[in-house]
């Protein structure tokens, strides 16, 4: 069975080992600390790698770090106790946002990094992430009452998105 808090061990172990800079928990497993959890297949997680010598992103770290720890590969996931794990590189301003602006929370007293939900709707709102599953976890997280109106209404604003 998976599990969750040893996923989030890892991942605090990859940013204390450096493999990672930061990271910060997103997607539908985000929901789980706003709103009420839904099923979803695997933690996606958005990250800072340490600074490269290159313009080129390389995930090789994690791959080499996972290894080591004999985490299987399944497709662009890495399969950590359990749970499948996608690595998400900060892709443009508003993931950077996201990641640096994320909640320290815990989670069966372990800390994790998790995407505040007013990022987590705009990240839902980005043309290419937009669809009608994630405009309706978009809904849900406007309307659950959790979120700072007008933290959403700037991000939106600055992000030029609409609902």
């Amino acid at each position: 069975m998976p599990s969750f808090e040893q996923t989030l061990r890892a991942l605090n172990q990859m940013k204390a080992d450096g493999v990672l800079a930061e990271y910060a928990v997103a997607g539908a497993m985000a929901l789980l600390f706003w709103v009420e959890p839904i099923p979803t297949y695997d933690l996606d997680v958005l990250v800072f790698l340490p600074p490269a010598s290159g313009p080129i992103v390389s995930l090789d770290a994690i791959y080499r770090w996972t290894e080591q720890r004999q985490y299987p590969v399944d497709k662009e996931h890495v399969i950590i106790a359990g749970l499948p794990v996608q690595f998400l590189p900060a892709y443009n301003a508003l993931a950077d946002e996201a990641i640096d602006t994320a909640a320290s929370l815990t989670y069966q007293d372990v800390p994790v990094r998790v995407v505040r939900p007013e990022y987590l709707i705009a990240l839902y709102l980005e043309p290419g992430a937009r669809s009608a599953k994630r405009l309706e976890r978009a809904a849900a997280l406007r309307d659950s009452g959790k979120i700072d109106g007008a933290r959403l209404q700037d991000i939106l604003n600055r992000f030029k998105l609409t609902f």
